[in-house]
Parts: structure tokens; C-alpha cells; sequence
């Protein structure tokens, strides 16, 4: 009885398949469109986005994902304070980041740290660090508009 099931749900995803790829060659879409899960990193959850470009750059094939840090608090410092420990993550992973920077557009709250999440979810204020290596860019970020707070983590593979 398992048998039968397991081959019944072979050839139905089978199936599924190759109606799935004919739709898609029919609807315009292409297979660099977004995939979605979920992951963690360093203990933390996200929300994953895979994106594999048929492209080459300098010969490799490129292939990109994205992590959205999906945590919500209500103290906003928080996300400054989770930026930190990724960032402290990748710096023993991959080293001293290329560019670190906190780029403000309001200089109003510089002066007032406990306020610094808050900037963040005005855009008044953003946190950025990127590596790179041989295969592989890192792009950590930290930014806000209309009082929300994104947390992100950008990878570019090339292989």
C-alpha cells in the first residue's frame, strides 16, 4: 500500500511539474523569479528569499538571497543591538568588513543614543556593512521608513 502511494505521488509530481513548466513558459515569468522560507541565522529567524540569475559576472553564475529579519519590538534600540550581534557574527566569519558605516540624515537625535532606534524607523538613520570575498558579497543592513525597521542580511554568490 505504501509503495502504490509513494509511486502515485511520484508521477503526480511529476505531472505537476511539467504543467508547472509549461504554465510558466506560457505566463512570461522566469525561473529567476523569487523563492521563499524560512531560516535562521545565528539563532535568529528569517525570512528567506532565493534568487538564482541565469547571468554571468566575470564568467560565474550569480545567485542571490536575501534574509529579512522578521523579530518585532517594540523597543526599537533592539534592532540596533541585533544588528551588532550579526555584524560581530560575520566579522569572526569573514573578517573585518570593507565598509562599515552609520549614515544619518538628520543629525537631531546623534546626541541622544536611547533614541537612535527610533531615527532608525524615521530613516533618519542606517547601518551598513558589507565583505567580499573570492565567490561571495555580504551586505548587512540596517534601516527604517514610515516607523518600521528592516533588518537584512543580502548574499551574492558567484560560482
Amino acid at each position: 500500500m505504501r509503495k502504490l502511494f509513494y509511486s502515485k505521488l511520484i508521477c503526480i509530481s511529476v505531472m505537476f511539474f511539467f504543467i508547472f513548466t509549461v504554465v510558466l513558459a506560457q505566463s512570461g515569468l522566469k525561473m529567476e523569479d523569487p523563492l521563499y522560507q524560512q531560516g535562521k541565522i545565528l539563532g535568529r529567524n528569517f525570512n528567506v528569499i532565493y534568487q538564482y540569475f541565469s547571468e554571468e559576472e566575470n564568467g560565474k553564475m550569480v545567485f542571490n538571497r536575501g534574509y529579512l529579519y522578521e523579530k518585532v519590538y517594540s523597543d526599537k534600540n533592539k534592532y540596533i543591538s541585533e544588528y551588532e550581534l550579526l555584524k560581530k557574527g560575520l566579522v569572526k566569519e569573514y573578517g573585518k568588513p570593507i565598509l562599515d558605516k552609520q549614515e544619518w540624515k538628520d543629525d537631531g537625535y546623534k546626541g541622544m543614543k536611547a533614541l537612535w532606534g527610533h531615527a532608525v524607523s524615521k530613516g533618519k538613520l542606517t547601518f551598513l556593512s558589507t565583505w567580499k570575498t573570492e565567490n561571495l558579497d555580504i551586505e548587512l543592513s540596517l534601516y527604517g521608513k514610515d516607523y518600521r525597521i528592516y533588518l537584512e542580511i543580502h548574499t551574492k554568490t558567484k560560482e
